[in-house]
């Protein structure tokens, strides 16, 4: 069992997460938002200026479930991007750029994984 996060660890994430959305809201009203926790990956694509979420997908859908075992991994993370790039082909072009909102994960791993999937699949962020 892993140990908890320390209050040092929390806080560093809080400021971390605080300091990617004040630079996000400058740059587009549509942000990908990210979540990664230690067995699952959650996205979703958020536009602000109506307050709704117009596509999501995780690893908890039963397509991914089968991929990803116990823990999230790079592929599950790949197979999760291919789900949600299929999703966002039904809706209007102008959808096709946004930013990417990572919160208070670091860009590295997982959430690069599911960044550079949806890159080659033609997505600009």
């Amino acid at each position: 069992m892993e140990p908890a996060m320390s209050l040092c660890d929390l806080k560093r994430a809080t400021r971390r997460k605080r300091r990617v959305r004040l630079k996000l809201r400058s740059l587009s009203s549509v942000r990908l938002s990210v979540f990664k926790s230690n067995r699952h990956f959650y996205a979703q694509l958020i536009d602000d200026e109506k307050g709704a979420t117009l596509a999501a997908a995780s690893t908890l859908e039963p397509d991914v479930l089968a991929t990803a075992k116990r823990r999230v991994n790079s592929e599950a993370a790949r197979v999760v991007a291919r789900l949600f790039a299929g999703r966002l082909d039904g809706l209007d072009a102008n959808y096709r750029k946004f930013v990417l909102d990572r919160g208070s994960c670091r860009y590295i791993g997982v959430v690069a994984a599911f960044a550079d999937e949806l890159r080659s699949l033609g997505f600009e962020f």
